[in-house]
């Protein structure tokens, strides 16, 4: 098996974690109101960072749990899981049911024929500073901390995409848009991974560029490419938009 064959593999695996993304079956926000849900059992409601149950799971015992800004966790459900993350200072309930009608309909992610082409040497430019990132569902006041540019040639085009630090220092982390977007790739970005080579010089392999949970679930927070990563060239590599995706009208196909 190649290594773009082993990436897919991975990905059709991720996807298929029985409490991952696809067992998404709601995204409810929490006010100091204890409000019911139906993909959930009890009561609930949200101090602060501070996440309140009465009745959960049967439990005659009033329940709390405590978040870090922008942390979010999993708790045991019946068929699943709860995840109870904090997003934009307010929190947020996203009950995952393994028994998702997502996994029945999930074939696998769908990709172009791995092009070399689109393997790439770039020179980064350093400039560390913070950059504004929104998401699907608007400003929820994150930015994340970039490292600089990368630049490189695509064809006879010179590309230029702003880089995020990674925990790893040998890794950057690229959020970006194309001409392929809105059309055979999803609308919001894709993203893919730099890998250092020696001094300045990073690669790419867009052949690995990734789709975020919200090509998949309307239930999701998903960042949107910054402005200037919104390419005018064709990225026609990586993954491709799903046939698939949960709604609050249920799961749709395309």
């Amino acid at each position: 098996m190649n290594d773009f064959a082993e990436w897919v593999e991975t990905r059709n695996k991720q996807w298929r974690n029985p409490t991952g993304f696809l067992a998404v079956t709601g995204m409810h926000w929490l006010s100091e109101t204890p409000q019911s849900f139906g993909d959930v059992t009890g009561e609930w409601w949200a101090i602060g960072h501070t996440v309140h149950a009465k009745g959960y799971e049967g439990s005659a015992e009033e329940q709390s749990w405590t978040l870090e800004p922008r942390a979010e966790m999993q708790i045991p459900m019946t068929g699943g899981a709860l995840e109870i993350a904090s997003r934009g200072g307010n929190m947020v309930l996203r009950p995952r049911h393994s028994d998702s009608k997502m996994f029945d309909l999930f074939d696998g992610v769908i990709t172009y024929d791995y092009n070399p082409d689109f393997k790439v040497v770039a020179t980064l430019e350093e400039n560390l500073r913070d950059v504004p990132i929104s998401s699907v569902i608007g400003d929820l006041g994150i930015s994340m901390e970039s490292a600089g540019t990368l630049v490189f040639n695509l064809g006879e085009d010179e590309v230029r995409l702003t880089a995020f630090t990674r925990p790893n220092p040998e890794v950057l982390y690229v959020i970006f848009r194309d001409a392929t977007s809105g059309k055979e790739t999803y609308g919001t970005g894709r993203n893919v991974s730099a890998t250092h080579l020696e001094g300045d010089k990073w690669q790419i392999d867009f052949n690995k560029s990734a789709n975020f949970p919200c090509a998949y679930t309307d239930f999701a927070t998903c960042p949107v490419a910054p402005i200037e990563n919104h390419l005018k060239v064709e990225i026609a590599a990586g993954e491709k938009t799903p046939k698939i995706k949960s709604t609050a009208d249920g799961v749709v196909t395309h």
